[in-house]
């Protein structure tokens, strides 16, 4: 679902492999329950005042307005942030990240809102493709993928318990003393009152050793207990431990399973018709002009494939076939590669529009005629086939 975003990241910011988990980091983000899902992430700039900005984005519409990169700071800056999170997450510098975000950021959601609104329900390839992410950013989003939070589950509920058992322990042994307190204090009492008797020098001496008797044995209760309550305590240290390993494993192990499947992804391959079929009599045909070196949607482009659209949803078995034209001067590959990069944005605005796969065909690049500044070299031709 995210692969030509992927690709697209990849190749303008020179992530490599590391764009598909830079995506599914972001998807994973903005789709978390625990902090309000996408109603959630919007509020986020609601509250810094640009709700106006994250709105442009909604539906993936030509007229997405542009966030810099200190406004993206005030929104997910700070300790435990969004711009943190990925940068420690991905390796990759916070200045590349930023620069980044600023394509991803609309991109992705204009992604997840087809229809203009945030969606009551994701589909099961959303949530599939977020549930990667989290895995990938483990207990940073206060919620890790389904193997992680499984082992940190069953650690927790380990140390609890062995703690529990160690806090049973330390409780005996508080009691033990106390047990044994009141008889110490009687000893006292009577050792003090046979001194005070005539002749009883010798029972006093025979009291005194029974209340040494009775220390020594509540010193070596209490003792006895200490012990125990260590021996539980180290336990429960030990229990903890390995708990945490194996969550450690678990989280290493999904995050391995994530990054193949972003690669994988990334790797999608599209097919090319070497020319286009021939254009239904009537139907209309949008041109998509633009700007020199870029592959940019222009701002006019949801009006100008308004036509092709409607035609090709209103009339079954129609489809939309898309040619990117290149100059006939300068480097060939470069040339070409561009056209292509820019059939693929109207390709993505006709996916956003609600077109199936099949109903998108890509045709190879074609060379445009005329010299100079020519407009027509730059341009995306979409006509409705059969």
């Amino acid at each position: 679902m995210f692969d030509l975003i992927i690709k697209e990241a990849a190749s303008r910011f020179g992530l490599g492999d590391k764009a598909g988990m830079l995506v599914q980091m972001l998807v994973a983000y903005m789709t978390n329950k625990s902090t309000g899902g996408l109603t959630g992430f919007m509020d986020m700039f609601k509250s810094k005042g640009l709700g106006d900005i994250a709105g442009s984005w909604l539906g993936g519409g030509a007229g997405a307005k542009d966030i810099s990169g200190s406004q993206m700071e005030s929104v997910f800056g700070g300790k435990g942030g969004l711009l943190e999170m990925l940068t420690s997450k991905s390796g990759l510098g916070g200045g590349a990240v930023t620069s980044a975000l600023g394509y991803l950021l609309p991109s992705v959601l204009g992604k997840l809102t087809p229809g203009g609104s945030i969606p009551t329900t994701l589909g099961a390839d959303v949530l599939g493709f977020a549930d990667q992410g989290k895995n990938l950013l483990g207990g940073l989003l206060g919620a890790g993928g389904a193997a992680a939070t499984a082992a940190a589950a069953g650690a927790t509920k380990i140390v609890g318990n062995t703690a529990g058992a160690a806090a049973d322990v330390g409780k005996a042994a508080g009691g033990g003393l106390m047990r044994w307190l009141p008889w110490l204090v009687a000893a006292a009492v009577a050792l003090y009152l046979l001194k005070s008797c005539t002749g009883g020098e010798d029972m006093a001496k025979k009291a005194a050793d029974a209340t040494k008797a009775t220390a020594t044995a509540a010193v070596d209760a209490t003792k006895a207990t200490a012990d125990a309550a260590k021996a539980a305590t180290d336990a429960a240290a030990d229990a903890a431990k390995a708990a945490a390993s194996a969550t450690a494993g678990a989280a290493a192990t999904a995050t391995t399973a994530a990054t193949t499947a972003a690669a994988s992804g990334a790797a999608a391959v599209l097919s090319y018709l070497d020319s286009a079929p021939a254009a239904i009599a009537g139907a209309p045909v949008a041109k998509v002009y633009f700007d020199t070196g870029k592959v940019d949607l222009p701002a006019d482009a949801a009006d100008t494939l308004k036509g092709v659209i409607e035609y090709v949803k209103a009339n079954a078995g129609s489809k939309a076939a898309l040619s990117g034209f290149h100059d006939p001067t300068g480097d060939k590959a470069q040339n070409e590669e561009l056209a292509k990069n820019r059939a693929k944005m109207v390709r993505e605005r006709l996916r956003t529009a609600g077109f199936a796969e099949d109903q998108i065909l890509m045709v190879k690049p074609a060379q445009s005629t005329g010299t100079g500044d020519n407009k027509e070299a730059r341009r995306v031709e979409v006509t409705a086939v059969k």
